[in-house]
């Protein structure tokens, strides 16, 4: 009985010591981690000092650069205007029926497939708020592929739109 408990002491006594010593070995990599850290935010915080002075001797050159932006700023206008257009010239007006017991995944599908929207399982989704689900009406539908989700599903549920 005495040998069995001493032996059991014994065993607490080092598996405390080997705890402790595992202690103090990991806190002396976690310090040299520590000052690795610090070596590399230094070099950081040196080349963002660097980077600023950079920046500061190019600031005479803006001037130049002021003015090329401002004409590469007019062609853009100018791209987006001519893209407005035709984008005008691209909205798709369709009608679309919708019958008693139609589900949601089929106006979504209807609405994709005739090029209303781009993606049906969006409106799908949509459509499926309780605000929506339970009150989509039955009829015909004129939708264009310029319109939000939101306004297709207000026209399709006959709610007044904004």
């Amino acid at each position: 009985m005495k040998s069995s408990l001493r032996a059991f002491g014994i065993g607490l006594f080092l598996a405390g010591a080997s705890m402790a010593l595992f202690d103090n070995l990991s806190s002396d990599s976690s310090q040299k981690d520590n000052t690795a850290y610090e070596k590399q935010l230094d070099d950081y915080e040196k080349q963002i000092a660097e980077l600023k002075k950079q920046l500061n001797e190019q600031k005479p050159d803006s001037d130049t650069s002021n003015k090329t932006d401002e004409q590469t700023t007019r062609t853009t206008e100018k791209k987006s205007a001519a893209t407005e257009e035709q984008n005008k010239s691209d909205v798709v007006e369709e009608t679309i029926y919708i019958y008693e017991n139609v589900s949601i995944y089929t106006i979504g599908q209807q609405a994709e497939d005739l090029g209303i929207v781009t993606n049906g399982r969006e409106l799908e989704l949509y459509l499926s708020k309780p605000e929506f689900a339970r009150s989509i009406q039955k009829g015909a539908f004129d939708l264009r592929s310029d319109m939000t989700i939101e306004e297709i599903a207000q026209v399709l549920t006959g709610q007044p739109t904004e």
